[in-house]
């Protein structure tokens, strides 16, 4: 079984034209927060499913009633999403991956890919408008055979 799930985070009232065909052929979306408007959460259920969780600039407005977290299993494997998320490095532990293989968040606006003690950390950065000097992208999780795979998509 393959499956193919499109990795977004940060758009900030957002859609960049190069969504549709960066997703083109995914099975799901998931926005890891800081959606800004429903807008751009319909414009990504055109191209396939989309779960979100909201963000911090989520807290009042038309995407509060978003879940702060969820988790969900995909192809057998247990995903855990949220926006504000400390992923371990080799010096510190982290935040809880509350039993996810796959953890996805945003927040940081930066690119984030790493496996550590049999889970999977990614942020995709972010997609909305460029407001640091951290590079604008998405992310793409294939899942194959019960093994997932992330990767970077730039928007330039």
């Amino acid at each position: 079984m393959n499956t193919r799930i499109g990795i977004i985070a940060d758009t900030h009232d957002y859609f960049d034209p190069q969504i549709p065909a960066l997703f083109q052929d995914v099975d799901l979306i998931l926005h890891a927060g800081d959606v800004g408007a429903r807008t751009i959460l319909h414009q990504l259920s055109t191209l396939a499913p989309v779960c979100a969780v909201r963000g911090n600039i989520d807290e009042d407005g038309a995407c509060a009633h978003l879940p702060q977290s969820l988790s969900c299993n995909v192809d057998r494997l247990t995903l855990y999403m949220t926006h504000i998320f400390t992923p371990p490095t080799a010096n510190a532990s982290g935040d809880s991956p509350r039993g996810g293989q796959i953890v996805i968040f945003g927040h940081s606006h930066q690119q984030f890919l790493a496996e550590r003690e049999g889970v999977l950390y990614f942020n995709p950065a972010s997609a909305g408008r460029k407001r640091f000097k951290e590079a604008r992208s998405l992310g793409l999780l294939e899942i194959r055979d019960g093994h997932p795979e992330a990767h970077h998509l730039d928007l330039r």
